[in-house]
């Protein structure tokens, strides 16, 4: 029963963003959201602002989870005294307790999580907790705000071409050139320049066709190219019979003829590979916990699940990850042949391979890769 305070006390830490991500261990952001349940915490919101406005489901969530707790716990709602007096967080509940709020788990920053695995380099799975006592945040970076570090690099390290000013400036974002000058320094150098490299080498490396017989771990499947180009227009006549006239007449149509964009196509080769991996890990995880507990719902890399499970959710989460890192060659080498990687591009993959900084050791996935 621990356990299942304990991922609510972890939940409501992330929704408050009490913990600082790199002071501290999972303990210490269990006592951050202890310690937000005694205070009542919330966001101080505005709600006149658009911006406030999107993080009012915040505050509704913890006030729900707050009034879950104080069930839990036997306090009566809302009662701030009770609950300093009555929380015992070393025993907890022994009984067994039906959650009505469920949490959320949320990996942190899959695609650098997956990257990470395949590459075995120890940087990125240090920072998305794939290993490690002390909790990060894959999107800290010193000088350069959270969002905007996110908002430009998540697509780019997907395959888009887009600029990370136009992305800023898309997401209603101000920006100096300081910032421009970080965030290219950042995507050439480090964890990010590894996974920003190992993009450019999918992306340059594959031999993309119409269609395509693609193997990634356990899942074979076929894909269709779904970028297509313009190479002129076929026009074609019909006859009509005009019932008022008495006469045939001719009516032109045209149709714009399109073939398949193959060079266009090359960009989704990362997606593929990531969000592959996310939906068979989320299917096996979502099997388990729907024959365990009934009830769940995946999100892309996060799950909604009752608190009661979550700590099973952790589990089997970071069985899959570990999981695919011991078959990370033979996941990489199935996909490299599947997508036209050949050995002449033995050059190009020693060079990404140089810019890892490789975990030495028995690998085990951390529990808390889900945060």
């Amino acid at each position: 029963m621990k356990h299942e305070a304990e991922a609510v006390f972890l939940f409501i830490a992330e929704l408050t963003g009490s913990f600082e991500a790199g002071s501290g261990n999972k303990e210490d952001k269990i006592k951050c959201g202890i310690k937000d349940y005694l205070d009542s915490t919330l966001h101080d919101l505005d709600l006149a602002t658009e911006e406030d406005r999107k993080d009012v489901h915040e505050n509704v969530w913890l006030e729900r989870l707050y009034r879950d707790l104080d069930m839990y716990f036997g306090i009566p709602e809302g009662n701030k005294l009770a609950r300093c007096l009555s929380i015992d967080t070393d025993a907890y509940r022994t009984v067994t307790y039906k959650w009505s709020v469920p949490i959320e788990l949320d990996a942190s920053a899959s695609l650098l999580q997956y990257m990470g695995i395949l590459l075995n380099d120890k940087r990125l799975m240090e920072m998305t907790n794939v290993i490690g006592d002390t909790l990060e945040d894959p999107w800290k970076l010193e000088g350069l705000s959270r969002a905007m570090l996110k908002q430009a690099a998540t697509p780019m390290l997907y395959g888009s071409s887009q600029l990370a000013t136009d992305l800023w400036t898309e997401g209603k974002m101000t920006y100096t050139p300081e910032d421009v000058a970080l965030y290219n320094s950042e995507m050439s150098s480090g964890p990010f320049g590894l996974v920003n490299l190992f993009k450019e080498f999918l992306i340059n490396s594959c031999k993309p066709k119409p269609e395509m017989d693609i193997k990634i771990g356990d899942d074979e499947f076929t894909i269709s190219c779904n970028r297509f180009r313009s190479v002129g227009e076929d026009m074609q006549a019909y006859k009509v019979w005009d019932s008022i006239d008495k006469v045939y007449s001719t009516i032109l149509h045209t149709n714009t003829k399109k073939v398949p964009d193959i060079e266009q196509f090359r960009r989704y080769f990362v997606t593929l590979l990531i969000h592959n991996l996310d939906s068979q890990v989320a299917n096996t995880v979502s099997e388990k916990l729907m024959a365990k507990y009934g009830w769940g719902i995946p999100i892309h890399d996060a799950i909604l699940c009752s608190p009661a499970a979550a700590h099973d959710v952790r589990i089997w989460y970071a069985e899959e990850l570990t999981k695919i890192h011991k078959n990370r060659k033979e996941i990489l080498k199935d996909y490299f042949m599947s997508i036209g990687i050949t050995n002449a591009s033995a050059e190009q993959w020693e060079k990404v391979k140089d810019k890892t900084v490789q975990f030495e050791g028995e690998f085990e996935c951390s529990g808390m890769a889900l945060k």
